[in-house]
């Protein structure tokens, strides 16, 4: 595959235009935003981006522009893109990479079963790729995050046709091994985050006795710990865990709330919806009602718009020095979707 494993150099374009906005939007406490487009190596345009490291390092996917050839892995950091190549040669999807450079995914064969292919998680490390172990009687999976010390979690399933929706965890202390993470619901689960001690942030379906979606926090050790709903209907779903909180929404219409690890409900989140993302000092980013992008500061500060609404901006992941990277559609000149990150300053 083109490139593989190699540093693309390609210019980092900075206060490039997004598409149907003003360059900058002002924070609440005063400062502006400002959004640098990050580079996409020639030949390739950007399928989308995943999460990283905390320290700018993120994991992504990239569309080859020649016809037929599938997609392949990226990581971006500070020094430019790395294009790590398609699994085994077939179509690759990145969705999340540690400090060490561990990236975790998935890859698709189509020759398995046609028109439902079959996903099955991915690990590159030590510049190659791996593919990770399925449980007995689980054919389809799929990774979804990796922690510091390497622990993956992901989501597995019986066959491709009914997708992947168990819970499962392949130990960075037991290579090559996968456990079946212990749930209180297996009607169906939402993988949400896992910290760098191990917990993960999970939602779990209880449909069969009239409920909804109700989060969730699962210690390596220990019972589940559930999430105090702060709403009297309506789903609670964690998309985000740190070492002190969890950050996601509750209620049919969308709330952001931060919850405690004893499940405790610690603050609201006004003017933000739908978290996407939350760094280790608390700062949570994700969509306002409206469809603008916001943060929502640790210190419980007034909420900041990052980004207008209007630009198909997805969210990926908060450093921990409080920029935001994701996705958007800008001018550079053509209209197109671009990997970017947010700065204010």
């Amino acid at each position: 595959m083109r490139n593989r494993g190699k540093y693309i150099a390609v210019a980092v374009l900075a206060g490039a235009v997004l598409a149907g906005a003003p360059a900058t939007a002002a924070a609440a406490e005063g400062c502006q935003w400002r959004q640098t487009v990050l580079p996409v190596p020639e030949a390739y345009r950007l399928d989308g981006l995943g999460k990283g490291d905390g320290a700018g390092a993120v994991a992504g996917t990239l569309w080859p522009d020649a016809t037929g050839e599938p997609r392949v892995g990226a990581v971006w950091r500070a020094d430019g893109v790395q294009v790590l190549g398609a699994a085994f040669g077939l179509d690759t999807e990145l969705i999340d990479v540690n400090a060490a450079g561990v990236a975790v995914g998935s890859f698709m064969d189509p020759r398995e079963f046609g028109e439902f292919p079959l996903n099955h998680a991915v690990r590159y490390t030590g510049g190659r790729f791996e593919r990770l172990p399925e449980p007995p009687g689980y054919t389809n999976s799929k990774a979804w995050r990796v922690n510091a010390r390497g622990d993956v979690v992901g989501l597995v399933g019986e066959t491709a046709a009914n997708g992947v929706h168990r819970l499962v965890r392949w130990p960075a202390a037991a290579p090559g091994t996968v456990e079946l993470v212990p749930v209180p619901s297996q009607e169906y689960e939402v993988a949400g985050d896992i910290d760098d001690e191990g917990t993960i942030a999970a939602a779990f379906a209880f449909w069969s006795t009239g409920g909804g979606l109700a989060g969730y926090l699962l210690r390596e050790a220990g019972d589940p710990v559930g999430l105090t709903s702060p709403v009297s209907t309506g789903d609670v779903v964690p998309k985000a865990v740190n070492a002190d909180s969890v950050a996601g929404y509750a209620g049919d219409g969308g709330a952001g709330y931060v919850w405690r690890h004893d499940g405790s409900v610690e603050r609201a989140l006004p003017g933000l919806r739908y978290p996407d993302a939350m760094n280790a000092a608390g700062d949570v980013v994700g969509s306002g009602p409206y469809g603008e992008t916001v943060l929502a500061p640790a210190d419980g500060g007034p909420t900041q718009v990052v980004v207008l609404g209007g630009q198909d901006v997805q969210v990926s992941d908060i450093t921990e020095s409080g920029d935001v990277l994701g996705s958007a559609t800008v001018y550079v000149p053509e209209r197109t979707k671009a990997p970017v990150r947010w700065h204010c300053g």
